[in-house]
């Protein structure tokens, strides 16, 4: 007997053929398929600028990024689904760049960096990994090869960041 009852609805995946499909359908000019895309992409993208920006008011400025998104799917043929993440990720880090620089001329602090003693006990090549992931922004895959690091010892470093950053946390609102 199935267990699954037959009223509910299958949950939607987003495989990698689903946005082959949905970049050819927006490069033909669908624009149901833009706005799936768009309700697939905004909540990542939505998060991703909540962390850069330090502010939960970015509807505006996901919707902005994912309609440029939009216009270079439509132009580069050459954007296979794969490179969708980095594309993000770099429009992204092109948009807020600029925030910041905005908000470091005002006089505003727009990034504490982390002092030398909150990351005692790493090696440099740890520390080289955890800036680029969290001050740079960018993504493991693109920097552990460089670093000569495995993605599960990429894990273990960040594991050990995060209790570590956690407990002197704890410590300085005690």
């Amino acid at each position: 007997m199935d267990s699954v009852p037959q009223d509910r609805v299958p949950v939607e995946t987003h495989e990698a053929s689903d946005i082959a499909e949905l970049l050819r359908l927006i490069r033909a000019g669908h624009a149901g398929a833009t706005r799936r895309l768009h309700r697939f992409l905004t909540p990542g993208v939505s998060f991703l600028l909540r962390r850069r920006l330090g502010r939960n008011d970015v509807a505006h400025e996901a919707q902005s990024l994912l309609e440029a998104a939009t216009r270079i799917i439509q132009t580069d043929i050459s954007l296979l689904p794969a490179g969708m993440p980095r594309l993000l990720r770099r429009l992204i880090q092109e948009r807020c760049a600029g925030q910041t620089n905005a908000a470091a001329e005002t006089g505003a602090v727009a990034v504490r960096p982390a002092s030398g003693s909150a990351i005692t006990g790493l090696s440099l090549v740890e520390r080289e990994a955890l800036r680029r992931c969290y001050v740079l922004g960018e993504a493991p895959e693109s920097f552990l090869e460089t670093l000569k690091l495995t993605a599960q010892e990429f894990r273990s470093i960040r594991a050990r960041a995060r209790v570590e950053f956690s407990s002197r946390k704890a410590k300085n609102v005690a």
